[in-house]
Parts: C-alpha cells; sequence; structure tokens
C-alpha cells in the first residue's frame, strides 16, 4: 500500500508540474504511470489472496485438530482435562486466525475498489455498414466488439433465398424450416422491434446475419455483459418503450395490525414508519452505450404473442442442448442481462442482434 500512495503521489505531483509538456506527452505519461499503479495494485490484490488462502487452511486444520482431541478424550477420560485445555488453546487460535481473515478480506475488497476505479472506461462509438443488397447497417463499437444497434430485420438469407413471414398460429406451431413474424403480425411493431426469427432461420446453414456479421455466442454475450459491470441490463437497455413496474412496499409485519394494536406495540421490521402502499419504477434504460435495448416481446410456440414492452429477447448461435437454445433477456423489473433457453422443438419466435466477425 505504500508504493500505492507514493506512486499516487508522484502522479499528481507530476500532473500540476507538466504545463510546460504538449498534452499528449502529458497523457502518455500519466497512462504509463496509471498502468504502473495497476500492476502494484494487482501483486497487492495477489499477494492478500494468498495470505487469505493460507489463513483458511489454518483453521481447517485447527478444527481437524479439535475433532482429533474430542475423540481422544472420550478414549481416555483420564487425560480429559489436558485436551480440553488443548480445545480452548485451539479455539482460541481459530478466533485470532478468523479476526486475521476478515482484516484480510476487508484489504482485498479496498483494493479490488481502487482496482475498479482505475479501470479504463469501456469504449464506444457508433458505427455504419454499409451491406451489398442490405444497405448501411447501424452498429456501434464497445470495447473490442461491434454490435448492431437495432433488431435484425431482414427477410432473406446471406445467399439471397427468402425466409417465409409466417402468421398463421397453426401454421407457426407446425414449422420445421426457418421463418419469421412481425410481433402481433403488425408491420408497424417491425419497424420498432424488427422481426421474431424462429430457431430453424436462426439454425439455417445459408447464414441468417448478413454478410460480415454472425449471430452472437453465449461467450460474445458474456464478453458484452463483463465489460460493462454493473447494471449491464439499464446500460444496455433504451431510454423509453419499458413499461414500469409496481413493488409492494407494505411492511410484511405489522400491515394486518389493527390501530389499536399498533399503539401498543413496536414493529421492529419497518421500525414503526408503517409502510403502507406500493412504490412505481420506470422500466427504463440509460442506454449509455448506445445498444438500444428494447422491449420487442416473443411469440409462443402456439402462435401467441407475449411481453411487449416488458421483455426482449435475443437468440444465441449455439444451442444449450440436442432440444433447447439459449438466448439473453432484458427485463423491465431489473437491471441484468441474463441467459435463458428455449425449447427449439416449440418454435418460439425470438429477435436477434448481431455482432461484426
Amino acid at each position: 500500500m505504500k508504493k500505492y500512495l507514493f506512486l499516487l503521489f508522484l502522479i499528481s505531483f507530476s500532473f500540476s508540474n507538466s504545463f510546460g509538456q504538449n498534452k499528449k506527452e502529458q497523457i502518455e505519461q500519466l497512462n504509463y504511470r496509471v498502468d504502473s499503479l495497476v500492476r502494484i495494485l494487482d501483486s497487492e490484490r495477489s499477494n492478500i489472496k494468498q495470505q487469505k488462502t493460507a489463513l483458511e487452511q489454518q483453521i481447517v486444520d485447527l478444527n481437524n485438530s479439535i475433532i482429533k482431541l474430542k475423540a481422544q478424550a472420550l478414549i481416555d477420560k483420564s487425560s480429559l482435562k489436558t485436551k480440553d485445555e488443548a480445545i480452548v488453546k485451539a479455539a482460541s487460535e481459530i478466533a485470532k486466525l478468523t479476526a486475521a481473515l476478515k482484516e484480510k478480506n476487508d484489504s482485498l475488497q479496498i483494493v479490488l475498489v481502487k482496482l475498479e476505479k482505475l479501470k479504463p472506461p469501456v469504449k464506444i462509438a457508433p458505427v455504419t455498414v454499409v451491406v451489398d443488397n442490405k444497405g448501411p447497417i447501424k452498429g456501434v463499437a464497445i470495447g473490442t466488439q461491434v454490435w448492431m444497434s437495432t433488431n435484425l430485420n431482414v427477410s432473406t438469407y446471406r445467399n439471397g433465398d427468402v425466409i417465409p413471414q409466417v402468421q398463421d398460429k397453426d401454421a407457426w406451431a407446425n414449422l420445421t424450416t426457418g421463418a419469421w413474424c412481425y410481433y402481433e403480425n403488425d408491420a408497424k411493431n417491425g419497424v420498432k422491434y424488427g422481426k421474431l426469427y424462429n430457431w430453424y432461420a436462426v439454425n439455417d446453414p445459408r447464414g441468417l446475419a448478413p454478410a460480415g456479421w454472425h449471430i452472437p455466442t453465449d461467450g460474445e454475450w458474456t464478453v458484452l455483459e463483463n465489460s460493462l459491470g454493473d447494471d449491464a441490463g439499464k446500460k444496455m437497455k433504451s431510454t423509453s418503450g419499458w413499461e414500469s413496474w409496481t413493488e409492494d412496499i407494505t411492511c410484511s409485519n405489522c400491515k394486518t395490525w389493527n390501530a389499536e394494536y399498533r399503539r401498543k406495540k413496536e414493529c421492529n421490521v419497518c421500525q414503526d414508519t408503517r409502510v403502507n402502499g406500493k412504490k412505481t419504477y420506470s422500466g427504463n434504460g440509460t442506454n449509455s452505450i448506445g445498444f438500444t435495448g428494447l422491449p420487442g416481446g416473443i411469440r409462443g410456440f402456439y402462435g401467441n404473442f407475449f411481453d411487449v414492452g416488458n421483455n426482449g429477447y435475443w437468440w444465441h448461435a449455439l444451442e444449450y442442448n440436442v432440444k433447447e437454445a439459449w438466448s439473453r433477456i432484458l427485463g423491465n423489473n431489473n437491471s441484468d442481462l441474463y441467459p435463458n433457453y428455449f425449447n427449439t422443438d416449440e418454435y418460439y419466435g425470438l429477435s436477434v442482434r448481431c455482432v461484426r466477425d
């Protein structure tokens, strides 16, 4: 930690005394020193983890010693007092080691927080890619990846073969080949949300994604999620179009008490604030990375539509198993991007986002 404080001093001192240098040189020097600081903190984090692991092992060993001593005491009652003293001593050592372990863990958390603050922000930039016969495709560069910033809305495979639109519920439920539809078969929804595709279209060897793009794998979704850190889903969701949601905030403990009983009895759950009612939250995100995730809903395997405004669903490129395929979901009532899978034999219709090759 002394190295860390000293390096912080050097960075601040150098910055305040470098007005004579041009901005490019200042930035290069600061980047070099921040990199050095990150390496020092990373090394310190590794050392603390090793110490923490060693302490945990000592606690396990001492607990094993206590078990053995108790077993020996049962066999040899004549040495019970000596064994009890050894047990008390071992328990005392465990208490000391547990306190030391907590201290190391607290130190580790401090280092991790400092490292997180030093981590450079994810680079974001709008991108427009022109694809033959598809026109311009809007995308956004997020870190090392380039994602489409709108849902896929094509009606042909990469080789030009037509993907049929299927509106009829029974026909949709009996498909064995690729197909697409608009939410509730309304073309206006296609302008906003793009098309919903069944798994056969996503998995067709002719390629659903335009040239230069592909359906993202689970690993690529994970890279995106990890690069965004906490509240990844909120950063991905659009700033409008998501339904609000309501939470019951009534105190679960005292909500059924009558007025007379409340006057006599204190509530240790709500601390007598007597919370009663519901609170409404916005389902919209910040769209701080330009992904513009929309709640385009889903088509079920019986051909019914649901969840528009509440959830957005996107296919993965790979199957979870022989009958199920992964997807990623954004919801109006949380800030996460979470995985799910759907039965490929039940012909769900989901949105598609592509990532640049």
